[in-house]
């Protein structure tokens, strides 16, 4: 499982030769979840370069908003890889939920699939999207904020972002908390093994 902070030009150069590392052995076909419903694609087409640049080479776009179809779950089930991507935290899981993709989603790494999340989608892998009160507004009233609960910890993405309120973060999050700067991030094994690349801060 691979947590980002970010995927721009900014990714720590270590994170991503080891990301390259993966794919190479894994494969290269990726599923890529969008947070929400983009007709245009913009952010899958600004994302491609540097998802193409990581290794993979064949692409599955399956929205789960309002172009879900049943058939996308097949069409994920192929792949090598899937991406969930950055938006709003909270309108993204509540989406994953309508759709049952949560157990597709568990089920998908428990078959020895990668699981890549950035941003948001990095929040979602985790047990709680608690961290994302700091970034995103819950304008949907999202109550229920557990997450994934493949990685037990927080995972709070563009920390520089937060830091008049780290303070907050340190207090009102219970468990290991990790707050990563842009272009950083985590590789999870399957024994829980933490790897932790780029600019850090981690306390419980």
């Amino acid at each position: 499982m691979i947590l980002l902070s970010s995927i721009d030009e900014k990714l720590n150069h270590a994170f991503k030769d080891e990301i390259q590392s993966i794919v190479s052995e894994h494969g290269s076909r990726l599923g890529y979840i969008p947070s929400q419903y983009d007709e245009t694609r913009f952010y899958f087409n600004k994302t491609k370069p540097f998802l193409e640049d990581l290794g993979f080479d064949a692409f599955v776009y399956a929205d789960i908003d309002q172009e879900f179809e049943d058939h996308h779950l097949e069409e994920l089930k192929k792949c090598d890889a899937i991406y969930l991507s950055g938006g709003n935290t909270f309108y993204f899981l509540n989406n994953l939920k309508k759709r049952g993709m949560i157990p597709f989603l568990k089920e998908f790494v428990e078959r020895g699939g990668i699981l890549i999340g950035v941003s948001a989608g990095a929040m979602i892998m985790t047990t709680s999207i608690e961290s994302a009160h700091f970034l995103d507004l819950n304008e949907i009233g999202l109550d229920d904020l557990n997450g994934l609960g493949l990685v037990d910890v927080h995972f709070l993405p563009h920390s520089d972002k937060v830091v008049d309120q780290m303070e907050e973060v340190r207090t009102s999050l219970a468990g290991t908390v990790y707050a990563c700067k842009d272009g950083a991030g985590l590789i999870v094994q399957e024994d829980g093994t933490v790897q932790t690349y780029g600019t850090i801060e981690r306390w419980k």
